[in-house]
């Protein structure tokens, strides 16, 4: 198992992550879309002097997409084209895993009894006709976040991920896991071996206050770790936490800590 970091275009942070001994970097495609040539350039360089790759990114569903009613053969076309431009232009990150997320172009609009069902069948197909077909192209593999139901009505639990990209046909649509969101929707964790072949990707933070985790801080790490050996996950694991403190130590602790674990039931 490989243990990255969630970090922003920061060229100091990016090195000093690469001091630590952190493996990899996962940055959003959000601020990435949006960097001028100075910036790239100089996030760019960081990673080469820090000896990493951002191997993961994270971005939105097509924000022209709403999963609420059906959805026309021209709306299709917009949130295709909205992806595909942001995708082609972020392409400079080289990252092999898209995680995608954000919770309000998942919304639909519960009062009018809109049928979740229905929810999933427009999730499923815009994966298969937009989500999939870029990620080809840019020969990416996308997988679907969970979020708990504060941010999302919809993939509050891994295996409804699990369940759209199934449906979706598409052998490039896989999900992700997240230890704070299965924390707070008190998932059950046992089901990952039925689907461990799904899980590309993988999240984690100390769940009381979202924070990088450390040695002692109460959380039940071995719980998630063990699972997903016996799921057969062998790749990558994101710490995505806020910092309490200094950056260095933080991360160091968090690092440390993820190491641990993973040596624990054999991921490393």
């Amino acid at each position: 198992m490989k243990i990255g970091a969630c970090v922003g275009m920061n060229p100091d942070a990016v090195r000093t992550l690469g001091q630590i001994g952190y493996e990899y970097v996962e940055t959003g495609l959000w601020e990435a879309s949006g960097a001028d040539d100075a910036k790239k350039d100089a996030y760019l360089k960081a990673l080469n002097d820090a000896g990493l790759r951002c191997e993961a990114s994270a971005f939105a569903f097509p924000g022209v997409y709403n999963p609420a009613g059906a959805q026309t053969d021209e709306d299709i076309e917009k949130a295709y084209t909205a992806f595909r431009d942001v995708i082609a232009r972020t392409r400079y990150m080289g990252n092999e895993i898209l995680v995608v997320g954000a919770g309000g172009v998942r919304n639909f609009p519960k009062d009018k009894g809109y049928d979740i069902d229905n929810v999933y069948e427009q999730l499923a197909d815009v994966c298969a006709r937009v989500i999939s077909p870029v990620c080809a192209e840019f020969n990416l593999t996308a997988a679907l976040e969970g979020l708990q139901q504060a941010e999302s009505p919809t993939f509050n639990l891994t295996e409804q991920s699990v369940a759209t990209a199934r449906a979706s046909g598409k052998d490039n649509i896989r999900v992700m896991t997240d230890y704070f969101h299965i924390w707070v929707e008190k998932e059950d964790m046992s089901k990952f071996a039925s689907f461990g072949d799904m899980i590309v990707h993988a999240h984690i933070a100390n769940p009381v206050g979202r924070i990088m985790p450390r040695e002692g801080d109460g959380a039940d790490y071995p719980a998630f770790f063990s699972n997903l050996k016996k799921a057969g996950y062998t790749g990558r694991l994101s710490v995505e936490a806020g910092v309490q403190g200094e950056y260095r130590p933080t991360m160091e602790a968090a690092f440390k800590e993820m190491i641990k674990q993973a040596e624990a039931v054999g991921l490393r």
